[in-house]
């Protein structure tokens, strides 16, 4: 089968690179490229989840041919499930498994004051606090410069994005956390299990938003354990 990996704000395909080693050799995992990083780093970035959503949706139809899963990190999270539910109102056959991290329930607003349009150094100050950002792009100018327009994007997308009136999926969703992450805390990741009619499942792990620096054999065991049954 194949797993469909979409990265968080500011994020890329490639954090998923290692997982090729961690996950059973009959799953091909698929890395999704959003536009304005990695090698399409020199095309528009796209600022709306709806957008964003139908871009995808074109490009992976024909790749849904074979059993397939979704796991969205951050930003990545909110793409794949409203992904997740276009497929489903279009016909197709939704994900055999959704495994989500890093981001609140889609019946919660966004709590924290936004960031999206914050001045650049402002912008980057609340980023940071977030974790995952390389010590060299935020201590250089250039680089800050270069990469500021695809995050603040990303951030955009996350921010405005609406789940609210999404259709309820019937594919089990897994969701991980951190303990101590502000957005979300972990109760807010209790109600994804409103979101489908299948199996829920919730894992808190010590750490913050990127929790999973420190605990990605934990996670990986997990999503390559459900993949096998659903196999």
């Amino acid at each position: 089968m194949r797993l469909f990996c979409f990265p968080f704000a500011g994020g890329g395909g490639t954090f998923y690179r290692p997982w090729r080693d961690k996950l059973p050799e009959d799953v091909e995992i698929v890395l999704v490229c959003l536009p304005g990083r990695e090698q399409r780093f020199g095309e528009q970035v796209i600022d709306t989840i709806d957008t964003m959503v139908e871009h995808i949706f074109q490009a992976i139809s024909p790749l849904t041919d074979l059993p397939y899963a979704f796991f969205g990190y951050s930003m990545g999270a909110i793409i794949s499930h409203h992904l997740a539910c276009k497929i489903f109102v279009n016909g197709g056959v939704e994900p055999g498994l959704l495994f989500l991290a890093a981001r609140r329930s889609p019946d919660l607003e966004l709590t924290r004051a936004s960031l999206n349009g914050l001045p650049s150094d402002s912008f980057w100050k609340e980023v940071v606090k977030y974790g995952g950002t390389p010590k060299e792009i935020f201590e250089n100018e250039e680089y800050r410069q270069l990469f500021e327009a695809p995050l603040r994007a990303d951030f955009k997308l996350s921010e405005t994005a609406v789940s609210k009136n999404l259709p309820k999926l019937s594919c089990p969703i897994t969701v991980f956390g951190g303990d101590a992450d502000t957005s979300p805390i972990p109760d807010h990741l209790d109600g994804w299990a409103d979101a489908t009619s299948g199996a829920f499942s919730k894992h808190v792990y010590a750490g913050g938003h990127f929790f999973i620096t420190d605990h990605v054999d934990a996670v990986t065991a997990i999503v390559s354990d459900r993949l096998g049954g659903v196999a």
